[in-house]
């Protein structure tokens, strides 16, 4: 499944940008919590499914990049930090995000899965050249 958190963390992403709710259900484990996306703060896997499917029946996540992680790994539990960015279309408009993001991932059956992630949103950043090889994937 993810070998490293890092793993973890770009399939996450990958699994938004391909419209796969199954996936982010992979991805997680049951008692998962999220705080400072769309819904604001949701709790559970069933909950983080629902939530995607509606997003991915009104939006589409073009491109992602994920930049500058940093990976502390505790045994079996890593937090991993990072900057992200995305775009693609939500109800038929455009949109650039970008932000922080923590997720905290545990080690199990094999694989790393998501318990939390947080995100932070920054200002908006259309047209900003600071990226200007942003590629849709981890960096």
């Amino acid at each position: 499944m993810t070998a490293t958190p890092r793993d973890a963390v770009t399939a996450w992403w990958q699994a938004m940008q391909d419209r796969d709710p199954e996936a982010l259900a992979r991805l997680t484990l049951p008692d998962y919590l999220a705080s400072g996306g769309p819904a604001g703060r949701s709790t559970g896997r069933a909950a983080l499914v629902a939530e995607a499917t509606a997003f991915f029946a009104e939006a589409r996540i073009d491109e992602w990049a994920v930049d500058g992680m940093e990976v502390r790994e505790y045994g079996d539990a890593a937090v991993c930090s990072y900057d992200w960015r995305e775009s693609g279309v939500h109800l038929g408009v455009p949109f650039v995000m970008r932000g922080l993001a923590t997720d905290v991932l545990i080690r199990r059956d094999g694989g790393w899965r998501h318990l939390a992630h947080h995100v932070s949103a920054l200002p908006d950043t259309a047209g900003d050249e600071t990226d200007p090889g942003h590629e849709g994937r981890e960096r």
